[in-house]
C-alpha cells in the first residue's frame, strides 16, 4: 500500500474513532447535590445522548418530585434551526449550535417564544456535564439554574 493510501486510511480511521468518542455521547445522571436548581427537584433525571460534530439525539428519563415518569426526546442538528421536542410540557422546539467539541448552546421555545437559553459544557476529563440555564418559568418569572450531570 502506498504512503498516501495508508495516510488516507489512517485519517478515516481517526475520524471514525473521534466521532465515536464524542464528549457528549453516553449516559448522564443528574447530581442534585452539585446542581443549583429551582424547586421542586426531580427524584431522578438521566439523559442518554448520542452526538457527533453535526447532530445530537437526546432522551431524558425523568421522575418528578411526585414520582411521575416523563420521557423527553430531541433529534436535532447543530445548525441553529428549530427542531421538535417531544414530551416536554414547557417547550416544543429547540435550536442547537455547537461552539466546540465540549460546548453546545441551545434555545428552547414554546409557541415560537424563547423561554430558555442554555449552555452545556463537558469537562476536559469527559466525566461531568454542566448546563447553565436562564429563561422564564410558566408564571413569567426569571429563572437561572445550573444542572450538573455525572457520566455513568
Amino acid at each position: 500500500m502506498s504512503r498516501w493510501k495508508l495516510a488516507v486510511v489512517l485519517c478515516c480511521v481517526s475520524l471514525c474513532v473521534f466521532a465515536a468518542e464524542d464528549p457528549f455521547s453516553g449516559q448522564w445522571k443528574l447530581n442534585p447535590s452539585k446542581s443549583k436548581l429551582p424547586p421542586p427537584l426531580p427524584q431522578s433525571q438521566v439523559s442518554y445522548i448520542e452526538a457527533d460534530a453535526t447532530h445530537i439525539q437526546v432522551r431524558e428519563e425523568i421522575i418528578n418530585d411526585k414520582g411521575e415518569r416523563m420521557t423527553i426526546t430531541v433529534d436535532a442538528k447543530f445548525d441553529g434551526k428549530d427542531y421538535p421536542i417531544v414530551g416536554a410540557p414547557s417547550a416544543d422546539t429547540v435550536a442547537y449550535q455547537r461552539l466546540n467539541s465540549r460546548t453546545v448552546k441551545g434555545v428552547a421555545k414554546k409557541d415560537g417564544k424563547v423561554i430558555l437559553r442554555e449552555t452545556v459544557v463537558v469537562s476536559p476529563d469527559g466525566m461531568t456535564m454542566t448546563g447553565t440555564y436562564h429563561g422564564t418559568d410558566a408564571t413569567g418569572r426569571q429563572v437561572r439554574a445550573v444542572a450538573v450531570f455525572d457520566k455513568q
